[in-house]
């Protein structure tokens, strides 16, 4: 434990340290060229990667762009603006100055871009490991909601939980929770992720990009990457190669009829030619009322956030650096089920704070990559709005005199903050990686990972005991390219312990739980033609138990539900396997996916059948069996003609479990409902998992209308099919189909330089179905919204250009 804080706090001395000299290690050679479409015109504005060395540079309006001090060695480049096919272009730095002409294709399809997150080094779509989607630009625009994981909903193999309007967590492949792990800028998000109701504690306009990596990211990521990794690129303060000016910003806004939600924020920004340096801070809040289904409105529905954001960096031949921090705090209403808690009026709220340091320096052979984050969670959730719930008795009962009465108000006001459920969690994380440049087509990383936490129980429902927990891990990960093949394998070795503190609520004594686990990855991508590849792969996982599994015993109002945990949960492993063969150009990208992934010792929690008699909610209890999850997803996006993009999709799960018989019967047979445990072996289905779906839109776009540059027009449609392969006492939910329609465009006389003003409007919902979403936690007893009319902006300005 005492290592991992050494090397978090060494990260400055070593920024200091590299920051000075590695200057001198980069050649006097440059990287430049001219950026032109196929009708030989300049194309400004253009994002160019260099992904070796993480440079970004933007294309000027002659077209042209330049990489200064390059070392000599193998690079790739990759090329994107907007309406043109994404561009790779691999080449050689010896010597002398690199020149290169770039030609790019006209292209209306989206979310072919380049991903940092499925292996160490940047890939596009077609070399890209595993299944990966790509949110930015103009599309993540159009599905920003009302929180950040709400852009998730149509893509493929990925869905949402949700609990009302202002919480959801993303779900890949049916697996959600602490098995999907979330991530800003490579850094793990630590938020107390073991609720249903708990939601990733991010800014939804503070965002760049979104990418979804879809299967095991264990051998990178560690614990908790077992069905998939989402990494959330955030916006940060601009650079050198940003060509941003000395002050400017954007005004956005979000409404949603439905709910009555409004939102704005403001951010402002700019970059200091002198010093180097650039900056960025953003404010933004958002509220909402109740949900509206189409059978009235759902009480006690509401929420609202505020969201802080500030950034500082800056960069240079010798890398760069910056410092990212937010804070976010949302206090939402918890819609309980009316038949066991009616009029309930439940709510939880959440301060989360976190501050990123990151460097990235480029050395002769290698690049050395820092990362330091601190991050504080505080989830409260009360049982009731009125602070003196507790003391109704009190107060109401006749026979009491006065001054007991007043000391009890004057109790409730002075420790207010212990009542209900209060968790306090910190987490300190320090991650460092060495990236060595290619040699004869071999390149990779070796890198160290640690994390540090500790959570305080401070409400009178403890609901999980406190702890403190380490974890330390080491990886390292290979990737050969031979000739049409790239060959990829990876290793890694963890160390996890927690220290789990004494509680006389919950029963528990004070222990350690110490766990270890190795994984690994293999895999190819074959090219075997231009615009085709076929990718292999198998990867082993692993997630170790909570202490919200082990040892929960009590209320959970955010979810509605008494929790039982188990203290003799063993970790999580999984081996998985998954085939994809994609097709891409500028007109035509498509992906076919297939998946096996089977998890030992798979931790879910079933309803025991059993009601508390204090509470009055249902009692859940936790358990683990074996689970094998199989499916696969199809995606197209197509442009049939110059005006229309067509898009669409199938997913298809299959999500089964291998049922023993828990060792607790055994040892009290005659305990046991025998007809009991038989029907529970007998049911095979997991609980909560996504229905088959398929999606099919149509985009109509073109270069002016009614004075609007480049507007759109869409019409898409979502379609469900039933999901009655249930755990034996979930809900089953019936098949649904809805329709949306879209439209937007640049608003015509707020263009402010490559950076254009924009707008869209949306009807969701359209035909006002009655409809319940499998993964929604109201399904029980509640219909999902009607129909909802959004409405987004974004305009940027710039009040001092130099």
């Amino acid at each position: 434990m005492k290592s991992i804080l050494y090397k978090f706090n060494l990260l400055p001395v070593l920024i200091g340290l590299f920051l000075p000299f590695s200057e001198v290690f980069s050649l006097d050679v440059n990287v430049r060229g001219i950026l032109k479409d196929s009708e030989g015109r300049p194309i400004s504005g253009a994002k160019l990667f260099l992904t070796e060395n993480k440079f970004v540079s933007r294309s000027s309006k002659d077209g042209s762009f330049e990489f200064q001090h390059v070392s000599p060695g193998n690079y790739t480049l990759v090329v994107s603006a907007p309406n043109f096919e994404l561009k790779t272009e691999r080449f050689e730095v010896k010597d002398l100055d690199k020149v290169l002409d770039i030609v790019l294709k006209p292209s209306l399809l989206e979310g072919v871009a380049i991903n940092v997150t499925a292996k160490t080094v940047a890939s596009d779509f077609l070399s890209t490991p595993q299944p990966t989607t790509v949110l930015e630009g103009r599309q993540l625009q159009r599905l920003r909601g009302q929180n950040v994981m709400s852009a998730l909903e149509n893509t493929p193999g990925t869905a949402t939980l949700t609990t009302g309007a202002g919480t959801s967590k993303p779900v890949i492949r049916g697996l959600t929770g602490q098995r999907v792990l979330v991530m800003t800028d490579g850094v793990r998000q630590e938020e107390q992720q073991f609720g249903d109701d708990h939601t990733v504690d991010l800014d939804a306009f503070n965002v760049d990009k979104m990418e979804i990596v879809r299967g095991p990211g264990s051998v990178l990521y560690g614990s908790d990457a077992l069905g998939g990794v989402i990494n959330v690129i955030r916006s940060k303060a601009p650079t050198a190669k940003d060509g941003a000016p000395l002050l400017g910003g954007a005004i956005s806004t979000n409404s949603f009829s439905n709910n009555k939600q409004d939102a704005g924020a403001i951010s402002l920004f700019g970059y200091h030619k002198d010093s180097n340096f650039g900056y960025r801070v953003q404010t933004d809040t958002r509220k909402a009322g109740r949900i509206t289904t189409p059978k009235g409105t759902l009480p006690n529905t509401g929420f609202h956030e505020r969201n802080v954001n500030a950034s500082l960096g800056t960069d240079g031949s010798w890398g760069n650096f910056y410092v990212d921090s937010f804070q976010r705090y949302q206090e939402q209403d918890l819609y309980d089920n009316p038949n066991e808690s009616p009029g309930a009026s439940a709510y939880q709220t959440v301060l989360h704070q976190k501050t990123h340091v990151h460097a990235f320096f480029i050395l002769p052979l290698v690049n050395v990559e820092l990362d330091a984050a601190y991050q504080r969670n505080n989830r409260r959730e009360i049982e009731d709005k009125n602070r003196y719930m507790p003391i109704k008795d009190t107060l109401l009962d006749p026979s009491i005199d006065p001054f007991t009465k007043a000391a009890s108000v004057y109790q409730v006001n002075k420790y207010d903050y212990k009542q209900g459920l209060n968790l306090s969690l910190d987490t300190t994380t320090a991650d460092a990686k060495v990236h060595h440049k290619e040699w004869k087509g071999l390149k990779g990383t070796v890198g160290i990972s640690g994390m540090q936490q500790r959570s305080t129980t401070i409400g009178t429902e403890p609901l999980i005991p406190g702890y403190g927990l380490s974890n330390i891990g080491f990886f390292l990960f290979e990737e050969w390219k031979l000739g049409d093949f790239s060959f990829s394998a990876g290793a890694r070795t963890d160390k996890r312990s927690m220290d789990i503190r004494a509680n006389a609520d919950l029963g528990n004594i004070e222990q350690t739980r110490n766990y270890s686990a190795s994984t690994g990855s293999l895999g190819t991508i074959w090219r075997f033609a231009k615009d085709f590849s076929l990718a292999l792969n198998a990867g082993r996982g692993f997630r170790a138990p909570t202490p919200f599994e082990l040892f929960a015993n009590g209320v959970h109002e955010g979810s509605g539900r008494f929790e039982i945990g188990k203290d003799s949960l063993r970790p999580e492993t999984s081996l998985n396997y998954d085939a994809s063969i994609r097709f891409a150009n500028d007109k035509f990208q498509a992906e076919l996916s297939i998946f096996r992934n089977k998890i030992d010792n798979y931790i879910y929690s079933v309803s025991a059948g059993a009601i508390d008699s204090d509470s009055g909610l249902p009692v859940y209890r936790y358990r683990q069996d074996a689970a094998k999850l199989e499916g696969g997803e199809f995606s197209f996006q197509a442009q049939a003609t110059s005006w229309l993009v067509l898009t669409g999709g199938i997913d298809i799960l299959r999500a089964t479990i291998q049922k023993n018989i828990p060792p607790e019967i055994a040892l009290n047979p005659g305990g046991t409902d025998t007809n009991s445990v038989y029907s529970d072996i007998q049911n095979k289905y997991l609980p909560r998992m996504t229905p088959n779906r398929a999606r099919l839109g149509l985009r109509f776009t073109t270069d002016k209308l009614f004075g609007i540059s480049k507007p759109y027009f869409s019409v898409n449609g979502t379609f469900v099919q039933s999901q009655y392969k249930v755990d034996k006492l979930e809900t089953p939910t019936q098949g649904y189909n809805l329709y949306d329609l879209g439209f937007g465009g640049e608003i015509p006389g707020l263009t402010n330089g490559t950076e254009s003003a924009t707008f869209d409007v949306a009807v969701l919902n359209i035909f006002d179905k009655e409809y319940v979403n499998h993964l929604s936690r109201y399904k029980e007893y509640a219909l999902n919204p009607g129909t909802n009319i959004t409405f987004k902006t974004t305009i940027p300005f710039t009040l001092i250009s130099e």
